[in-house]
């Protein structure tokens, strides 16, 4: 059986959604799938932070209208935009035909929301199975970039069309669940947990290294501003230290600055060293993001890497954000749900001065990361869906 992946991103970008593929397909023989994107992976060398899977590249070359926006014209733009992505989907229908695919799945996420229906359109002209992932909230992204677009009234089509849909989390599930009235599949972004058996350092400090790696963002500036409040009020030493291509000057405009070491993008396979040698791993959500629906359902990629790291985690999220629930109903985690500096400096005060809490918490979140985000699990999981 062979499968063919579309994805705005893929490895070896710098993304959590790049990592999440690689971790499902990189065991895979190359012959039972295909990578298609908008994205040029196929000319563009692989980058320092991951490698590339194995299997063969596909790039959407397409004709997009870039000008428009002035007199009132954006709409028109969007909509004749909508008309050339017609392209798209004859593209991909004709690599669907050249590798011989008997499924196709199509995820959401990056910047680029047309792949996914012109997957779905592909899947109906060929006669095989669509599947949705989603790794973003669909919806979400065209409602906020698109305005009254026509793919908002595609995807109830999609989701309905669906031979299966695909989530990362319980609360996106429900939301699935609720608006179409398909039954989704849970599979957590996985990750492999041998990575991080031997990654642990004893590496003595003087100070709180407080760690966070991955991307910086809307979903998260809020978060960060409290957390360096908060350092600022401790009566120890404390940094909190950004793996994050984000450059440091960005950081500063977005008001996260001071107590901050910015170490730049690191390589992929350096993260369970990383994760594993901090005092604190800090996984945040903003409290004030205009998109609250998205920051609700976010089940950020290193949440699973965290959980392996076997290391204390601080959680500052909203109340009602899956990162929040999931902390607090499995106990594997400091959840600081309130908008409050004050309060998450306390919340590092409890784990720095707490040994057995820093174990029991440690702990569960191993335990977790086992039950849940196994990457041998997610893999199975996937193929009993699809039938791989």
């Amino acid at each position: 059986m062979k499968v063919a992946w579309v994805s705005n991103v893929l490895p070896p970008s710098h993304t959590s959604h790049a990592a999440v593929i690689h971790r499902l397909l990189g065991d895979r023989d190359p012959e039972t799938y295909c990578l298609i994107s908008g994205r040029d992976y196929v000319s563009e060398m692989a980058n320092e932070w991951s490698e590339r899977l194995p299997g063969r590249y596909y790039h959407l070359r397409s004709v997009r209208l870039t000008r428009g926006y002035r007199f009132g014209l954006r709409m028109v733009r969007v909509h004749l935009n909508h008309l050339l992505d017609i392209q798209r989907v004859l593209l991909i229908a004709r690599i669907l035909r050249r590798e011989r695919c008997d499924a196709i799945v199509a995820c959401t996420g990056g910047d680029e929301i047309a792949d996914f229906p012109a997957a779905y359109l592909a899947s109906r002209i060929v006669g095989i199975p669509f599947y949705a992932y989603l790794l973003d909230q669909f919806s979400h992204m065209v409602n906020y970039g698109m305005g009254t677009s026509i793919l908002r009234h595609l995807e109830p089509m999609m989701m309905k069309g669906a031979a299966g849909v695909i989530v990362p989390n319980e609360f996106l599930a429900d939301d699935v669940r609720r608006q179409f009235g398909v039954e989704p599949v849970v599979i957590h972004n996985p990750i492999d947990l041998s990575l991080y058996e031997r990654a642990r350092q004893d590496q003595p400090s003087d100070e709180c290294n407080i760690v966070y790696t991955g991307e910086v963002g809307l979903l998260h500036f809020s978060a960060f501003r409290n957390l360096v409040a908060a350092i600022k009020m401790l009566d120890f030493p404390a940094k909190l230290h950004l793996y994050t291509v984000r450059p440091p000057e960005l950081l500063e405009t977005d008001g996260i600055t001071g107590p901050v070491v910015v170490h730049g993008l690191h390589p992929l396979q350096e993260m369970p060293s990383v994760q594993s040698n901090a005092d604190i791993l800090f996984l945040p959500l903003a409290f004030d993001c205009e998109h609250p629906n998205i920051v609700r359902t976010a089940a950020p990629g290193k949440m699973a890497e965290y959980l392996a790291a076997n290391r204390p985690i601080l959680v500052h999220a909203p109340p009602d954000s899956f990162l929040a629930w999931y902390f607090q109903h499995h106990q594997c985690g400091i959840v600081v749900d309130r908008d409050d500096p004050a309060a998450l400096a306390e919340a590092i005060r409890r784990i720095a001065r707490d040994a057995d809490l820093r174990r029991d918490i440690s702990e569960r979140a191993r335990e977790r990361a086992i039950a849940d985000f196994a990457v041998e699990k997610s893999r199975a999981h996937l193929d009993r869906l699809l039938g791989w």
